[in-house]
């Protein structure tokens, strides 16, 4: 069974026990994650979908691929280059005037009789007629496959809405539905995640190797830039890293992402958190850095928050709860620390993207940290701890588990020792 069908019987089975016939998924993430399917559209990253998919809560009925008539040529590009879409029925729909100049005849363009086989057997599954636009499409379909009746899950609203003023079509939110299939991973994708730790790796030995005393932060932000890039890493955009200093002696959260572009000076404590994706999974690694020799009394600081740090991955097993593990902590190894209060220690799934848990919407409300949820095998969980101590500046470290049957294993293996350069 390939990845995409392991994905879509996964998320079936939560299909199924909220009573609903179906999910609609329309945003390009989603229809990528089920599908396979991109378009080159959608780093325009409009607020409007360029595709969508319909998947039925049961395997009686098809899993259908909205997309604009002019795209059907990428199935046939996507098949030769080995990276297959998956669906069973195709709808159709109007992209502006592309399609129309698409269907243009050209007297000068002879289509060769194997690519005219293969737009052929993607012809015959096309269902319904090439709607005006991706609305109206998934509207007659749902009509078509008398659905309209029926509950259906939607991870856009708006798109739900459009469907009720049509039809009066019942919906439901399918968003939580999503990010619970997404929070358990297939091993294809475990696969490429365990890759994405040996990138994430050779990312911060580049970072460390960079940095010493007269160094400015914006030249390290260029050089690791260009490395993730001939790493095949696309870089957190317009920075692939997350600086922290001083934070002007207190925590604000809109400034630990600071423009720093004054030499670095010995004494000087930088936070080495690199993030990007790599084959659409994310990277997050975090390492603390010391400019020159660091004091025995920060050393011993940062030593306590890595005593947190393996407490609580100590504890990152399958039924184990992520908020239970942090509260744990913090009346544990925690208290060590001159403020344990300032100690950030964060739990969080990652995949696709930073924050895939599999809580309630929203989850990065307070009660994702303060409910958690809980550790299944297969999961792929971010821990994070981050100590904002005024009194000796920060101390971080933040590596990432894919959750097996009975331990975690860490994809990072850059240590998380303080790391203090000449």
């Amino acid at each position: 069974m390939n990845t995409n069908l392991k994905k879509i019987k996964h998320l079936q089975r939560y299909l199924r026990n909220t009573g609903a016939s179906g999910i609609l998924l329309s945003t390009a993430d989603h229809v990528d994650y089920i599908t396979s399917y991109q378009s080159v559209m959608d780093g325009w990253h409009l607020t409007e979908p360029l595709s969508a998919v319909f998947v039925p809560a049961n395997s009686i009925q098809k899993c259908t691929l909205f997309l604009p008539e002019a795209s059907l040529i990428g199935l046939v590009v996507a098949s030769r280059t080995e990276h297959p879409i998956h669906f069973e029925e195709l709808r159709t729909f109007e992209l502006l005037n592309f399609c129309i100049t698409a269907r243009a005849e050209d007297a000068y363009l002879a289509l060769d009789n194997e690519l005219l086989t293969e737009l052929n057997h993607y012809s015959e599954l096309v269902g319904g007629t090439c709607a005006k636009d991706i609305i109206e499409s998934i509207a007659e379909f749902l009509q078509d496959q008398d659905l309209s009746n029926e509950k259906i899950l939607f991870d856009d609203m708006r798109v739900a809405l459009s469907m009720n003023h049509k039809s009066g079509q019942r919906y439901g939110d399918g968003l939580d539905v999503m990010f619970r299939t997404r929070s358990i991973k297939t091993p294809e994708e475990i696969e490429l995640i365990v890759e994405s730790g040996l990138k994430a790796d050779k990312i911060m030995t580049h970072t460390v190797s960079m940095l010493q005393t007269g160094k400015r932060w914006c030249e390290i932000e260029k050089s690791v830039a260009h490395f993730m890039i001939d790493e095949d890493v696309d870089p957190l955009p317009n920075s692939p890293m997350l600086f922290g200093g001083s934070y002007d002696t207190i925590f604000r959260p809109d400034l630990f992402r600071t423009t720093f572009d004054a030499p670095f000076e010995a004494g000087q404590i930088v936070i080495l958190e690199t993030q990007g994706k790599y084959k659409n999974y994310w990277i997050d690694i975090n390492r603390t850095a010391h400019i020159g020799a660091a004091t025995d009394t920060y050393r011993k600081q940062h030593q306590i928050v890595h005593d947190c740090f393996l407490e609580a991955a100590e504890h990152l097993r399958p039924g184990m709860n992520t908020a239970e593990i942090c509260d744990r902590v913090r009346s544990g190894s925690a208290t060590e620390l001159d403020a344990p209060g300032k100690l950030l220690i964060v739990i969080h799934s990652i995949g696709r993207v930073p924050l895939e848990n599999p809580t309630r919407y929203p989850a990065t409300g307070i009660h994702g940290a303060t409910e958690g949820f809980s550790i299944e095998e297969s999961m792929v969980l971010s821990l994070d701890c981050l100590y904002f101590g005024s009194k000796l500046g920060p101390s971080h470290m933040e590596n990432v588990f894919i959750i097996e049957k009975d331990n975690a294993r860490g994809i990072y293996q850059y240590p998380l020792e303080l790391i203090e350069t000449a």
